[in-house]
């Protein structure tokens, strides 16, 4: 395989793979696994799609950018400020998530030691790497196609080591919880746009090979979740615990929990760290605030909410998939529509995409935020 192809395919898993991974066992368990597994599916060809659209974009497009660079050649500027909300809220949204979740992990790992009420640990860990990104951070991409082996690694570890208390029955059954609940959390799971751009990149010269690459990632990623979460839910059933790793201790016992956890830990940490350094970014260079002063925006909010007592892991990266991210995939599919006619480029690949799809994945994207803006 030509190692340009495999690296541009792993930097889209890598951009990818993170803790929304820790939130599917959990809604696949209350959904059905069946259910959860059929969302899984539509998400992830949902995805697809829209990963193609943006690569074809990028490829119809001369000079290079990212979402918002593409919105403002081929969106008007509502559109522009829509996509900029989304990338605030997700922003927010996300570091809340990571903080909640990262109590949970270090809990596991530490509790054993000494006792510190979760919460405290959340805390500890977003004022540590608060003053890290204050410090400045350079990209950590490359770390993340690292943590996304390592994950691989333990999702086989898991599979060997917990065989033998893989429940069939912990598969069957719809057990009534809203399907959206699992939709959500998909959406945050398979997010990673960010990773399109830069797939164009490492194949320059060779950009034909760049539809091939999306889709050899996103089904790779789904694979792996769908492994992953079958692994967890065979195993811990109705037991399974909200991060999907304290769960499995009382049934395949501290090592291979502490492995998981650790990971989980690393992943938050990196993750962390690009999105409050991209919200930096974002306040410092865009609306030419003070650095510092965009740094305080970037972060505070986030601890000041979870210190507020918002700490629900699964309606936070529900929230942000559920909205955030199905806007982003929107202003995207408006975006294919524009490059179609306005691009100066001539594409390596041209999706062929009927338009009532497309109107029906806008419609059913609209009808997501809705419910996460004002039902859920």
């Amino acid at each position: 395989m030509n190692r340009k192809f495999f690296y541009a395919a792993a930097v889209l898993v890598g951009s990818m793979v993170g803790v929304g991974v820790f939130g599917l066992p959990y809604t696949f368990a209350r959904t059905g696994f069946w259910v959860g597994f059929s969302v899984l599916i539509i998400v992830m060809v949902t995805t697809l799609l829209t990963d193609l659209m943006y690569g074809e974009v990028s490829l119809r497009t001369g000079e290079k950018h990212q979402l918002l660079g593409y919105s403002r050649i081929y969106l008007d500027q509502i559109f522009q400020k829509l996509i900029f909300f989304s990338s605030v809220l997700m922003g927010y949204v996300a570091i809340l998530a990571y903080i909640i979740i990262s109590g949970s992990f270090l809990n596991t790992l530490l509790s054993g030691f000494f006792y510190v009420p979760v919460a405290a640990y959340g805390i500890f860990f977003a004022l540590i790497l608060s003053l890290v990104v204050l410090k400045g951070v350079r990209t950590v991409s490359h770390v993340e196609l690292f943590f996304c082996g390592l994950f691989l690694a333990i999702v086989v570890l898991m599979g060997l080591a917990g065989l033998p208390h893989i429940q069939p029955e912990n598969f069957s059954g719809f057990n009534g919880a809203n399907p959206l609940l699992s939709y959500g959390i998909l959406l945050f799971a398979f997010g990673g746009l960010i990773g399109v751009p830069i797939q164009r990149q490492i194949l320059a010269g060779n950009e034909r090979k760049l539809k091939k690459a999306i889709i050899a990632a996103v089904l790779f990623v789904g694979l792996l979740y769908s492994a992953f979460t079958a692994i967890v839910v065979g195993i811990s059933g109705s037991s399974t615990s909200q991060d999907a790793v304290s769960g499995l201790y009382q049934f395949l016992g501290s090592k291979i929990t502490i492995l998981a956890a650790f990971f989980g830990i690393f992943a938050v940490t990196t993750s962390f760290l690009m999105h409050a350094a991209a919200l930096v970014n974002t306040f410092h260079f865009d609306f030419k605030i003070r650095r510092f002063n965009a740094w305080v925006l970037a972060v505070l909010p986030p601890v000041l909410l979870f210190w507020g007592g918002i700490r629900s892991f699964i309606g936070i990266i529900g929230l942000a998939g559920g909205v955030a991210l199905a806007l982003e995939q929107i202003m995207i599919i408006l975006m294919y529509a524009k490059a179609k006619t306005k691009g100066d480029r001539v594409p390596e690949y041209s999706l062929n995409i009927p338009a009532w799809l497309l109107y029906v994945i806008i419609a059913l994207l609209s009808i997501g935020i809705i419910y996460f803006l004002f039902i859920q």
